[in-house]
């Protein structure tokens, strides 16, 4: 893995483009995006075939089923209770956001991405040693799930910060009762998306149903 420079404005295209490649480019954000990554990638003693070979052990479906009960213990709620009301499609969606600064809607002047060599995109998190920190998962766990996703959706990887993690989808869900239940999914993996964010597992749904980029934020 290495880190490039890319332009603002072509940096997400490049990602994109770099699906049909065997080096995939990974938008990272800011020049401090990677001082934080580079940072956690330092204090992890794991390695990257230690991370992928854990993450085939996991049981995806398994992992879901437990979440949400930890989940829900933890918060101390009935999680159905963040579920909302299904209001239809919004006009305008969210596409990516690593290229700008969130708070002054600005485009950074400086864009990092790193070179990565691998065949599978869902192997990105285990080469930036991902997660760990807060309610972030662990590598493994990032990498069985975005594997599973990878098969079901065509969510592929473009972008990773220190606390961000955006994906380019080419396989959608298409109707309200396959995006509700891939909005649970990615609930239950990032809930601050819905809590700190779009407030409603409906409209998480609505946000993603035939759309073509995903979001993740953890604080």
């Amino acid at each position: 893995m290495k880190f490039i420079t890319l332009e603002p404005n072509t940096a997400f295209k490049e990602a994109i483009e770099s699906l049909k490649e065997p080096k995939r480019i990974v938008v990272c954000g800011s020049e401090e995006d990677k001082q934080y990554i580079e940072e956690a990638m330092q204090a992890s003693t794991q390695h990257v075939d230690e991370i992928l070979a854990g993450a085939e052990n996991i049981d995806i479906q398994a992992w879901f089923q437990t979440r949400k009960k930890e989940l829900a213990e933890d918060l101390e709620m009935d999680l159905n209770e963040s579920v909302g009301e299904w209001l239809g499609e919004p006009e305008a969606k969210q596409g990516f956001t690593l290229t700008f600064d969130m708070l002054s809607g600005q485009p950074h002047k400086n864009i990092v991405g790193a070179g990565i060599e691998t065949d599978e995109s869902w192997k990105i998190p285990a080469f930036f040693k991902y997660g760990g920190w807060n309610d972030c998962p662990d590598p493994e766990l990032h990498c069985a799930i975005w594997k599973y996703w990878q098969q079901k959706y065509g969510a592929h990887i473009v972008g990773v910060s220190n606390d961000v993690i955006e994906a380019y989808i080419t396989n959608p869900p298409t109707t309200q009762n396959e995006a509700m239940q891939l909005a649970w999914e990615q609930y239950l993996y990032c809930y601050d998306i819905v809590d700190q964010g779009v407030e409603t597992i409906s409209n998480l749904g609505a946000s993603i149903i035939n759309h073509n980029s995903w979001y993740f934020w953890w604080d």
